[in-house]
C-alpha cells in the first residue's frame, strides 16, 4: 500500500468559516474543531489567498487547489484561529441551514475516476444563487434504470407488491445537480426516493402495533382523469435504547480523494449523535485494506477527534469487497447480541479491484446479511459516481444509503435523521395493496420499479428485503381510477366477485421480520367513506413531489405536467404553507430552481 504525497488542500476564506461553522452545529468543543479544519487524511488544510473558490468541498489536482510537494507561489496560510464573536447557527425543523454553497464541476481528473474542481463565487453565496456550472469532462457514473411501472386492472393483478424503501441517495443527487445548474441523467431519478425525502404529518402507531398507516386521496395534477391515493407508513420508535457498535469502513483510494474533506465531515457528524458506551472502529481500504483504530468509545471526544484524524492519504484502486470483508469479519468477531452492530461505508462506489460486478456483489452482500449485521452506505462523487453497485449494496445487505455532495446533505438526511437509520424495528418489509375491482378500474404505483415484487417473494418468509428503522416513515403514492374494472387480458376460468366488500378502496397487508426474527402481518382496509373524510395533510405535497420526479425523469406517465404547470402547484404549496420563501436547499427551493422561477 503506497503513500500518497499530498501535503495540502486550500479553501476560501468563506468555505473556511463555513466549515467551523458546520462542526460548531455538531457540538464539538473549539480545540476539537480547531484540529478537524486544519488537518484532512494526512493532509494539512490552508486558506488560500488570491482568489476564491466555490464551496463544493471537492479538490482537483490542480495546484490552485491541491499542491503536492512544494510550496505555492502565493504561500498561503494556516487554517485561522477561531473567532469568539463568530455565531453558532441553530439548524431547527422548518429552518434554513447555515450558508453552505453548492458544489460545482467543471473539469475531470482524478485516479481511477473523474474529479471535480471549482469556479470563483462571492464569499457567502447562498445555494439559491449559484450560477450553473459545467458538467464533468469524464463521466463514468453509472446507475439502474429499471423499467417504469405500468397501469394495471385489478382484475388482470389485483395487488401491488413492494418493498419498502427508506434510501434518498436518488433525491440527494439530484437536487445538487440541480442546485449547479446541470443537466440531470434520468436514469439516477428514483421518484419513491424522493417522496421518501421528506417528513410527512404522520400519527404515531398505538399499542402493540408496529406501523401506522395513513390513507389520503387528491386530484392527479398530471392527469384529469385519475386520482392520487396517498399511503404513509409511519415505524413504531424502538423500545430499547441500543447501545452502539460500529465500524467506519473508509475508501481511501484514488478516484475518493476529491472527497476525504466531505468524508471526513460525514463522520464527525455520525459520532456526534453517538453517546459513552457506544463504540466504533476505523478501517480503510483501497487496493488493500488497514485497520486504523479499534473500540473508540465515543463518550471520549478527543480519542474520537484522534481515531478520524489517524486516517492518512492512501491512493490505488478500490477493491471493496476486501475492506467490506474486513469489516464484517470485525464485527462478527466483535459481534455484540443485544445491541446494534453495523458498517458505516463511505464510497463512490467505484469497486475496480476483487469483486467488481453487481451481481457477484449481490451474492457477497447476500450472504454478509445472514451474519445479523446493517449495512449504511454513505455515497460521494460526480463523474465516477457507481450508483447502481451502491444501491445494489442496500438493497440486499440489510442497509440504507443516502448521497452526499456537500456539508447541507450530511446535516439534513445524515445528520438530522440518523437516529431513525441506526437501530431498525422492522426487516424484510413488504407491502401489499390489494384493489376491489368494484370500485378501482385501473392503478399504477409510482416508483419502485426496482422494488416490485411477486406474490410467491410477498408470501416467501426467507425473501430479503429493506427494513425500517425506529420512527422512520414510508411513503407511496397511486394513481388510480375510479370505476368498475375491466379484465385486459381474458381468462377462461377465473372471476372475481367483490360485491360484499363495496365500501373499500384497498386492502393493505404488510409482511415483516421483528427484531426478534419473527414473522408478523399487519392488515388494514381502507374505505371509501374514510377517503372522503381524510384531513389531506399530506397528498398534496406528495403529489408536488412526484410531478416533479415525473418531469425530471421525462417520464412516459408525466401527462400533462409541464414546468409552467409545477410552478403553479409550488406556488399552491407555499401559500398553504403561509411561506413567501422556500428554506434554502429544501424540496420546495429545488423545485422553485428546476422551474426556474
Amino acid at each position: 500500500m503506497s503513500r500518497k504525497i499530498v501535503e495540502f488542500y486550500r479553501m476560501s476564506e468563506a468555505q473556511a468559516k463555513d466549515m467551523r461553522w458546520f462542526y460548531q452545529t455538531l457540538g464539538y468543543q473549539e480545540e476539537q474543531i480547531d484540529r478537524l479544519c486544519r488537518q484532512c487524511f494526512g493532509a494539512e488544510i490552508r486558506i488560500g489567498s488570491g482568489k476564491d473558490y466555490v464551496m463544493n468541498w471537492s479538490f482537483c489536482r490542480n495546484r490552485d487547489y491541491l499542491l503536492q510537494d512544494e510550496e505555492p507561489e502565493d504561500g498561503g496560510v494556516p487554517f485561522p484561529a477561531p473567532n469568539p464573536n463568530q455565531p453558532m447557527p441553530m439548524l431547527m425543523k422548518g429552518m434554513a441551514i447555515p450558508p453552505m454553497a453548492m458544489s460545482g464541476s467543471m473539469m475531470g481528473a482524478g485516479m481511477m475516476g473523474a474529479a471535480m474542481c471549482s469556479v470563483a463565487a462571492p464569499a457567502g453565496m447562498m445555494c439559491a444563487q449559484m450560477q450553473p456550472m459545467a458538467e464533468p469532462m469524464m463521466n463514468t457514473a453509472e446507475t439502474n434504470d429499471a423499467p417504469e411501472n405500468e397501469e394495471h386492472s385489478p382484475l388482470d393483478e389485483s395487488a401491488l407488491i413492494f418493498s419498502a424503501n427508506v434510501n434518498t441517495a436518488s433525491w440527494d443527487y439530484l437536487r445538487s445537480k440541480i442546485k449547479r445548474g446541470q443537466k440531470v441523467d434520468r436514469s439516477f431519478v428514483r421518484i419513491e426516493e424522493i417522496l421518501n425525502s421528506y417528513s410527512y404529518d404522520l400519527p404515531k402507531p398505538e399499542g402493540d402495533d408496529l406501523f401506522a398507516i395513513t390513507a389520503e386521496n387528491g386530484p392527479c395534477p398530471w392527469n384529469q382523469d385519475a386520482e392520487l391515493l396517498f399511503l404513509g407508513f409511519q415505524g413504531k420508535k424502538a423500545q430499547k435504547d441500543c447501545r452502539q457498535n460500529l465500524v467506519f469502513l473508509v475508501d481511501v483510494s484514488g478516484s475518493m480523494e476529491d472527497n476525504w474533506i466531505l468524508t471526513q465531515m460525514s463522520m464527525m457528524a455520525i459520532i456526534s449523535k453517538l453517546k459513552k458506551g457506544d463504540v466504533f472502529s476505523v478501517i480503510a481500504y483501497s487496493d488493500e485494506t488497514v485497520t486504523v483504530e479499534k473500540n473508540v468509545d465515543a463518550g471520549d471526544r478527543e480519542r474520537c477527534v484522534d481515531a478520524v484524524l489517524k486516517i492518512d492519504g492512501i491512493g490505488g484502486c478500490t477493491n471493496g469487497s476486501d475492506g467490506l470483508k474486513n469489516a464484517y469479519d470485525y464485527l462478527q468477531e466483535h459481534f455484540d447480541e443485544e445491541n446494534n452492530n453495523r458498517v458505516f461505508i463511505f464510497t463512490d462506489g467505484d469497486f475496480n479491484f476483487g469483486i467488481t460486478g453487481q451481481g457477484g456483489l449481490r451474492d457477497f452482500i447476500l450472504e454478509k446479511r445472514k451474519t445479523g449485521i446493517f449495512l449504511s452506505i454513505v455515497g460521494y462523487g460526480e463523474g465516477n459516481f457507481k450508483d447502481n453497485k451502491m444501491e445494489t449494496l442496500a438493497r440486499n445487505g440489510n442497509g440504507n444509503y443516502t448521497f452526499v455532495s456537500n456539508p447541507n446533505d450530511i446535516l439534513d438526511h445524515l445528520w438530522e435523521k440518523l437516529v431513525s437509520n441506526l437501530v431498525n424495528v422492522a426487516m424484510d418489509v413488504k407491502i401489499s395493496v390489494e384493489f376491489n375491482p368494484e370500485l378501482v378500474r385501473e392503478y399504477r404505483l409510482l416508483g419502485y420499479d426496482a422494488r416490485m415484487l411477486t406474490q410467491k417473494e410477498f408470501y416467501d418468509t426467507e425473501k430479503a428485503v429493506d427494513g425500517i428503522g425506529s420512527e422512520h416513515q414510508v411513503a407511496a403514492l397511486i394513481e388510480w381510477k375510479r370505476g368498475q374494472a375491466q379484465k385486459k387480458y381474458q381468462s377462461r376460468y377465473v372471476t372475481v366477485s367483490a360485491q360484499e366488500h363495496s365500501e373499500e378502496i384497498a386492502f393493505i397487508e404488510i409482511h415483516y421480520h421483528s427484531p426478534e426474527g419473527e414473522n408478523k402481518v399487519l392488515t388494514r382496509t381502507v374505505t371509501a367513506a374514510e377517503l372522503e373524510q381524510a384531513a389531506r395533510k399530506n397528498v398534496g405535497t406528495a403529489s408536488l413531489l412526484a410531478s416533479f420526479g415525473l418531469l425530471v425523469k421525462e417520464s412516459d406517465y408525466k401527462g400533462n405536467m409541464t414546468k409552467e404547470k409545477l410552478a403553479e402547484l409550488l406556488q399552491q404549496e407555499m401559500q398553504r404553507r403561509e411561506e413567501q420563501e422556500p428554506a434554502v436547499y429544501s424540496h420546495l427551493d429545488v423545485i422553485r430552481t428546476y422551474t426556474g422561477r
